[in-house]
Parts: C-alpha cells; structure tokens; sequence
C-alpha cells in the first residue's frame, strides 16, 4: 500500500503538519511507542513488535532478510505496484525511513539485544514474523494523514500476524502524531489485506477502476480498493480477538500468556455466558453464547455468510438476520455486504446481462414471480393500501448517487427492486417498509448514479425507453429515493434502447417525478 506518488528511490517524506513534534529520523520514539510483547493467534505463543525510526538501527542482516521477503512479494506481482524488487540499499530508507517495527519470535527487550541475536548468527527465517512500517501518505500541508506497508514473512503466515501488526499499527499511528491513515491500492484480489482492514474498522472510500496488471490475472486489469481510517478513535475492533481468548481459557482453565487483573476479571465473568462443547467426530468443538456459535475466524464468517446468502439471493437485512439466529459474531452485517458484492449472480444482474435475458426472451430471477401478480398501479387488485401506494408515488428526497458503479449503489438498486417484490408476500395488515439498505453501510457515502447503469426492471411488459418521449434529457441523473420508487417500467424505459410503446398516461407519469426531482427543464423538452 505505497504513499502516493512514492517512488522507492526518492528522498523521504518526512511529517511536517499535524501536531508538534515531529521527531526527525534516529530520534526519540514517543512515549507509548516502545517493545511490546503480543500472543499470537495460538494464545500460547509469544512474539516481540520492536519500533525502529531510522534504517541504521536494524541489524544489516536482519534487514537484508527483509528487502529479500519482500522482492518476493513484488516479483509475485499481485500486492505491490512496484515492479522490480529493490536492492537493499533502497529497501532500508523506504522501509525504515520515517518509522519501521520488525516482529520477532520470544521476548526481545531492546535494539540491543536484537543486535546481539544477530551477533550469534540468528536464523531470522525462523525467528522474523513479519514488519511494517508508518509515513507520511501526503507530503507538505497534509503528511500529518498517515500510510502504512505490511509484510508477512513466508514463515509465519496464516498465524494472525497481519492482523496483530494492524492493531498495533492503528495503536502506534496516533502517539506519531498522525490523525488518519489511508491506503490507496489495496487490490480486490488480495482477500486476506481487504477481510483484514474491514474487519479493523476502515471505511472504504472508493475504487479505483482496472488499475492493478497483476501477475495472476494477465490479460484483466483488477479494480483497487481505497481504505480509510481516523485514528484514535474507540472502537471495538478486537473482540473477535476476545473470543480466541475467551476459548482458550474455558479450554485450558488458564488465563492467556500477558493476561492483566482487568482481562482475567473479564474472562471469568465470560465464562458464566459461553460454553465450549469439545470437539466430535462430526465436528470440531465449538464456542456457544446463548445458543448460538460464536465464530472468531474472519475467513469462515465470510464463508458462512456467504452459504446463507446464495440460499435465497436476499438482500443485507434479511441475510443478517439469517445468519444471527445460529451464529454470532461481530458486525456480521459488514460480512454480509462484502459477500453481496462478490456474488456472481448479484453481479451479474448489476452489470445488465439480465437486461439482456428481457431482450431476448428469458425470464429474470424477478420475472417468473411478477408474471403471476397484480400490475402495481392497479390499486383495487394490489395488496398495497392506500398509504402504501403514496409511499411509491412521493418518496422522500434523498442525497444524489455519484458513484454509478459502486456496491453500495448496486445493493440499493437491487434492493429496491427486491422490495416491489416483497410487499405481495404479506397481507396488507402486515406489509412493512424495511429500508433496502443498511443505513450504516450507505452512512456518509456519496454515491453518483447513471442512467446507463440502471439494472434491469423485474416486469415483463417494461417497454424500451424514453428516447422518443424525452429526447432532450439522454444523460440525467436520478437521486436514490426516486430510483427506489419509481415503477420497474420507467426504469427499463430509460435503460433500454429502442422505441418507447408506453401509453401517454404513464409517460406524463415519468415526466413529473423527473421534474419533482430535479430536472424541471430538460423534462418541459
């Protein structure tokens, strides 16, 4: 995740905004930035994060170890945009040139005794877990935002090192003086990088459309995702660490390795919630908290989330509620979104190949159902009351989309299509208005929408679009509330090519919510 605009051999950019001091390369560490001992993911095994502000302070050996891990990672050319591997020259003032921590096997005090394992001839293969390192990810007026590199050695992986080193990176940035933290190329095929800072609390504030050439896929440009965080800020992103503690000790009957007098207080009154029921020949033990299994391992979240979710194809809020009443974890709703976006069917629909399938004939996922309901502006067949059918006609305003492309946007769409559907599944009495989104999820997220990327109406008898009827407004936007309500053929006009066959009624009907919305002008055309 390289600074922006970084080139490995240029000079180092080093914090001149933000908060005084900025201590100078070799300098004193802040206070709260010093040697701390962690336990892996293993609860049993101890490890060292050891802070260094300047390249010299890193044993020469242990530092070439290093720049060689990480020409392997480039030369596998599908994390780091840098193409060759740097000579070791380069890789010290990149690496540790602002502020760097090296991982280390065991209890390792100080820089000094570093020195003397590399005196004794240290095998660092064995006993180096991974490094990274904190810098300015802007310069000037705005390197007080903050970057950050990761290396997990070949070691060491599949241990929870990347996480722990992300925690301590989220711990450390704010006492350098820092106040946020952007990575700018995290590339969507690195699934591990993205559950890892997902899982941690970062927002992701953007796509960076077909930017990574990557080793793995030739021929395909793979999209980057852009992450971001503040810092200091309280949060909870380590309780699925609480858990790997809390089975350790209903398991051993023993507190965790570094366990304070407030953490074994905590774990004892845990332990009157959880149980753990060991392991069968039908399964291994499992972790229950009120009847449900606790599950603290990120990869097999995303795989029970996405099992539930490929049952039904529903949307964030019903797939949520699925998944809780059997398992638990933290956020599960985050889970859940990150699964609909990588689902193929979903995606399929949002790039329009179910467009496609209307042209010629194939009935959608939507359309077999619809095709036995009542037209949605018959009011005395339909279910909807009276109430409800002026929901769809005034909906509420609502910010304009700006990312026509994003997940978030796709979600909504689908789900607002999904919810015309839902209504005729319950008596009137009953009928609900459920946001189609997770207001969380779509929280300060500005996101553009096109016209060209409407996914395709779930009505058999939509009509082509609106070229004939409104031959003035090709390119508009639509705000998110009118997308969501309006009628399933009106968006189908617009997405369509060919010849509008809608009666007049219905396009004056158009017109007016086109005009409610903003576009009084083009719409008089």
């Amino acid at each position: 995740m390289p600074a922006t605009l970084e080139d490995p051999s240029a000079p180092v950019i080093l914090r001149t905004s933000g908060s005084a001091p900025y201590p100078p390369p070799g300098g004193p560490l802040p206070v709260g930035v010093a040697p701390r001992q962690v336990t892996l993911r293993d609860r049993v095994t101890t490890a060292t994060v050891i802070p260094f502000s300047a390249p010299n302070q890193v044993p020469i050996t242990l530092l070439a170890y290093l720049c060689d891990q990480l020409g392997r990672e480039i030369e596998k050319g599908d994390t780091y945009p840098i193409v060759d591997p740097l000579p070791l020259e380069s890789f010290g003032p990149y690496w540790f040139g602002v502020f760097g921590a090296i991982v280390l096997l065991g209890e390792v005090q100080d820089g000094r005794q570093i020195h003397e394992m590399a005196r004794n001839g240290c095998d660092w293969e064995k006993e180096c877990l991974g490094s990274f390192y904190i810098k300015p990810n802007y310069p000037g007026r705005s390197s007080h935002v903050c970057n950050g590199g990761f290396l997990v050695t070949d070691a060491s992986r599949n241990r929870g090192v990347g996480r722990l080193m992300g925690e301590i990176y989220l711990d450390w940035a704010p006492k350098l003086g820092y106040t946020y933290s952007v990575f700018n190329l995290v590339y969507e095929t690195n699934v591990a990088s993205c559950r890892i800072w997902d899982a941690l609390g970062f927002k992701r504030l953007g796509r960076v459309k077909g930017c990574g050439n990557l080793k793995s896929y030739p021929g395909e440009l793979v999209d980057a995702i852009i992450y971001g965080r503040d810092l200091g800020q309280d949060d909870d992103f380590v309780s699925e660490e609480r858990f790997d503690k809390i089975r350790f000790y209903l398991k051993n009957g023993k507190y965790p390795h570094g366990a304070d007098r407030a953490e074994k207080s905590r774990l004892r009154s845990a332990a009157t919630h959880y149980k753990l029921y060991p392991a069968t020949s039908s399964g291994p033990e499992r972790l229950m908290l009120k009847g449900k299994e606790v599950i603290s391992d990120p990869q097999r979240q995303y795989e029970i989330a996405r099992d539930v979710h490929h049952r039904a194809h529903g949307g964030i809020n019903k797939t949520t509620a699925t998944i809780a009443e059997s398992f638990h974890w933290v956020r599960i709703k985050e889970t859940v979104s990150q699964v609909i976006r990588n689902c193929p069917e979903c995606s399929e629909m949002n790039k329009g190949l179910a467009i496609e399938r209307l042209r010629t004939g194939q009935p959608t996922r939507w359309a077999t159902q619809l095709q036995q309901d009542s037209s949605l502006d018959s009011q005395t067949t339909s279910p909807l009351s009276q109430q409800q059918h002026q929901h769809f006609a005034s909906p509420p305003p609502a910010r304009p989309l700006e990312r026509p492309n994003s997940p978030n946007t796709q979600l909504q769409l689908e789900a607002a299509a999904q919810q015309h559907t839902d209504f005729y599944d319950f008596d009137a009495q009953h009928a609900s208005f459920d946001l189609p989104v997770d207001p969380a999820l779509m929280n300060g997220v500005p996101q553009p929408l096109g016209l060209e990327n409407l996914p395709p109406s779930p009505f058999l008898n939509a009509s082509q679009n609106l070229t004939q009827a409104m031959p003035n407004i090709p390119n508009m936007d639509l705000r998110a509330a009118d997308v969501s309500h309006m009628h399933a053929q009106d968006i189908d006009d617009v997405t369509m090519d060919g010849t509008s066959e809608r009666a007049p009624t219905a396009r004056e009907e158009l017109r007016r919510r086109l005009t409610r919305a903003g576009y009084a002008k083009q719409a008089s055309g």
